[in-house]
């Protein structure tokens, strides 16, 4: 749920941009913060949960390196915004870390689309070292 918040959090900031409002883009950057830490953090404790209980999760491991690296988006954009508020302008370079968030999360969504590696069963698993000379 975090991360569907942050990604409507980074279209508000988008149409705000668009509208010409710099202080309100900024502020929403701003709360974007802790959110999208929040998300990052529950990204990273399915990885732990799921190591564990004796499993790996490749794609949530790369889902909660995504989610860090968006928080720096996030942030650096939200600095970069700082100081343009009170001309009331957007600079560029926020508007392109907006876009690289953006890719960011279509990104976390295709792998969230991933379909999950099946678990083998019990019987499924192999008995012994597997040679080249095995039928």
């Amino acid at each position: 749920m975090a991360v569907e918040a942050a990604a409507a959090l980074f279209l508000a900031t988008a149409v705000s941009d668009a509208l010409g409002f710099a202080a309100a883009s900024f502020y929403l950057l701003v709360l974007g913060v802790p959110l999208t830490a929040a998300a990052g953090l529950m990204c990273f404790g399915r990885v732990v949960d799921a190591v564990n209980g004796g499993g790996d999760d490749l794609l949530g491991g790369v889902q909660a390196a995504l989610a860090g690296v968006l928080v720096v988006v996030v942030v650096i954009g939200a600095a970069a915004r700082a100081p343009a508020v009170p001309a009331d302008r957007v600079p560029i370079e926020a508007t392109a870390l907006l876009v690289l968030g953006f890719a960011l999360l279509v990104v976390q969504a295709l792998i969230a689309l991933a379909p999950a590696p099946r678990q083998l069963s019990e019987d499924e698993r192999p008995h012994g070292p597997l040679t080249a000379f095995d039928p």
